[in-house]
């Protein structure tokens, strides 16, 4: 298995092992409109690596919905009784 280092432009992505990443790279990306994504992934190929990391932002965002629900849940709570104190008084 070999780490991979992540680049993301719009919809497109590179996956580029590790070895391989300079600092002249990484510029010459940016300048493709690239960035580099925070997370390292270990894999087989560039291909599982790309589908690595879009299991992990589907995880994420999923987590992220679940999380939003839940705010919004106790926000309408709290709305209530800030309602039912104001008009009980």
């Amino acid at each position: 298995m070999h780490k991979y280092v992540v680049f993301i432009k719009n919809r497109e992505s590179k996956a580029i092992q590790k070895e391989s990443v300079t600092g002249s790279l990484i510029k010459d990306m940016k300048q493709k409109g690239f960035r580099k994504h925070h997370i390292e992934v270990n894999a087989e190929s560039e291909k599982e690596a790309i589908n690595q990391l879009n299991e992990h932002s589907e995880d994420y965002l999923s987590s992220l919905r679940e999380f939003s629900g839940s705010a919004v849940i106790c926000a309408v709570c709290v709305g209530i009784i800030a309602l039912v104190y104001i008009f009980r008084s």
